[in-house]
């Protein structure tokens, strides 16, 4: 054990597992943060899924994103959570650590590992509960209410340590000079990859979000954001004069995110990136939308994963 370990280690470490692409990042990053305060406690981020450096979501590969933003965490060394790899392997052992609660003594330490099943329901005792010495948290956690306390503070840490780049600075002057509203399409990784959950949301949907849209709000202009984008300009034509943002690769996907929290509504797809595009653009009088299922082929409640103010529409 280096000594910089040590030193955190007795000071008690929240450690939260990192998995997914940017989005859940986010809900992750934002859980363990609310706990960091709560329990004062360092908050150390397990990349240890991340072993790419370039990201292709249409094979199922991400990259680690969240150094991009002002966040107050450091990445877990290697012995900091290798107690915990028994717990996430797909083997039977695992299966019934993670049963039983992983609450074990390793290496001298006390530890407790915590997940939890269901991405989009909210479980008080996470919060309430009171953590070992090292609290190990493997899920996905979507649901604001696990966060909502400190909205403040992550506004303030949830921005992009680099200024935007010639691109990104122009869309930006379009966004804040009209009544934008965001349009995200997810397409591309759902489209390739078998069997895949989420599903592709009908044209359908769009329209009818449009549609009320353009009933309540005086000019909107419309900010399409995918990660297909030509798929986008063939399938989703939401009127008016509409700018397609293609100028961001997957490589920088967090620039797609600025651009779309700078604007002033938002019609999300079933995608926790477009999720936190929506939310880091709360303004008054923002309008959202939402699809009622956010898994196309899988019979799952969306729970606590919407906020009560948005829009929700059936597809």
């Amino acid at each position: 054990m280096d000594t910089a370990t040590g030193r955190r280690r007795g000071r008690g470490l929240i450690i939260v597992r990192l998995r997914g692409g940017l989005g859940n990042q986010l809900f992750q990053y934002a859980l363990g943060r609310h706990l960091s305060i709560i329990h004062d406690r360092p908050l150390l981020l397990d990349t240890s899924e991340y072993g790419a450096t370039r990201p292709d979501p249409k094979r199922g590969i991400r990259v680690y994103g969240l150094h991009h933003f002002m966040i107050r965490a450091e990445v877990a060394g290697p012995d900091e959570t290798e107690p915990f790899r028994c717990y996430y392997r797909q083997d039977l052992l695992s299966r019934v650590l993670r049963r039983a609660g992983g609450v074990g003594f390793l290496f001298g330490h006390t530890y407790h590992y915590r997940t939890f099943r269901q991405a989009h329901i909210f479980y008080p005792r996470v919060l309430s509960g009171r953590p070992r010495r090292v609290w190990y948290l493997d899920g996905y956690w979507q649901a604001e209410r696990y966060f909502a306390p400190i909205e403040t503070i992550l506004r303030e840490e949830l921005v992009l340590r680099e200024p935007p780049n010639d691109y990104n600075r122009r869309m930006l002057e379009l966004i804040g000079a009209a009544e934008s509203v965001c349009v995200h399409v997810r397409h591309g990784d759902n489209a390739n990859q078998a069997a895949a959950q989420h599903g592709i949301l009908p044209p359908d949907y769009y329209r009818k979000a449009v549609e009320d849209l353009v009933r309540a709000v005086p000019n909107p202009r419309f900010f399409v954001f995918s990660d297909d984008p030509e798929w986008a300009r063939e399938n989703v034509r939401p009127g008016g004069d509409p700018v397609y943002v293609d100028g961001n690769d997957d490589e920088r996907n967090y620039e797609d995110l600025r651009l779309m929290g700078s604007c002033r509504h938002h019609i999300t797809a079933n995608s926790t990136f477009s999720w936190w595009g929506a939310w880091l653009g709360r303004r008054a009088g923002q309008r959202v939308y939402a699809p009622g299922r956010y898994f196309m082929h899988l019979d799952v409640p969306n729970g606590d994963y919407y906020p009560k103010s948005w829009n929700i529409i059936d597809v």
